[in-house]
């Protein structure tokens, strides 16, 4: 399950570029040394990933409360069907998932956040200019979460959550350094990819929550027969 974070996150990077590349190309950091240049962008997305931990934690601690409550194996088939159907809507599906309304408002402060903070050069600010980011709406951010919430708990939650982040770390980090390093066409066909994996990582959510707890829905235990001893 995990294995396939780090590969949602390194697959959704390339429709990170499009989304987000233009903040990561405007990060102040063209003025530094080459290892002060790559610690600035390495800042950066890891303040991305340690806001989709903590998101992924958030979402986990109410898995949990749904695990203690008896509801967790359906809310891992639930968020798996989520999921394929989220795919077989629309093979542009990604581009449909708008800002809620009632968010709108709060996206628009982010956004004005984080113009403040592209003029500043500290690590610091480098570093809060990522958690901020990581806050911004995005189609597949969505459906990582939607896996972080039925994965059982706060930790493992987290740690899906901060796999995805790390798997979108190698393509935004060199798209920091080289501007064209990914071509259209290339980004255009990774793209076509990402259906398959969010399909993967559905119909693992559904198989995990018909064998969760070790109470498989097809391999349920046999009642004990009992066994009359004479005297």
């Amino acid at each position: 399950m995990f294995y396939l974070a780090f590969s949602l996150g390194l697959m959704s990077s390339l429709h990170c570029i499009g989304m987000c590349g233009p903040i990561a190309l405007a990060l102040p950091v063209h003025h530094r040394s080459f290892y002060g240049k790559t610690l600035g962008i390495l800042s950066y997305n890891l303040g991305r990933a340690f806001t989709y931990s903590l998101l992924g934690f958030l979402l986990g601690s109410l898995g949990t409360a749904l695990n203690f409550a008896g509801l967790q194996r359906f809310l891992s088939v639930g968020s798996g069907l989520v999921m394929l159907g989220a795919v077989a809507y629309s093979s542009h599906w990604l581009d449909q998932l708008s800002t809620p309304l009632p968010l709108q408002k709060s996206v628009a402060w982010l956004k004005k956040k984080l113009g403040v903070l592209l003029s500043r050069r500290s690590f610091g600010a480098l570093f809060t200019l990522g958690v901020l980011n990581g806050f911004l709406p995005c189609g597949l951010v969505y459906m990582a979460l939607i896996s972080s919430f039925a994965v059982g708990n706060a930790a493992e939650g987290a740690l899906f959550m901060g796999l995805f982040g790390l798997g979108t770390l190698p393509a935004m980090s060199a798209v920091g350094f080289v501007k064209n390093i990914f071509s259209v066409s290339f980004r255009n066909k990774a793209r076509q990819l990402m259906p398959a994996i969010v399909a993967a990582t559905a119909l693992l959510l559904i198989i995990r929550g018909f064998q969760f707890s070790g109470d498989s829905f097809f391999h349920k235990s046999s009642p004990e027969i009992p066994i009359c001893h004479g005297k």
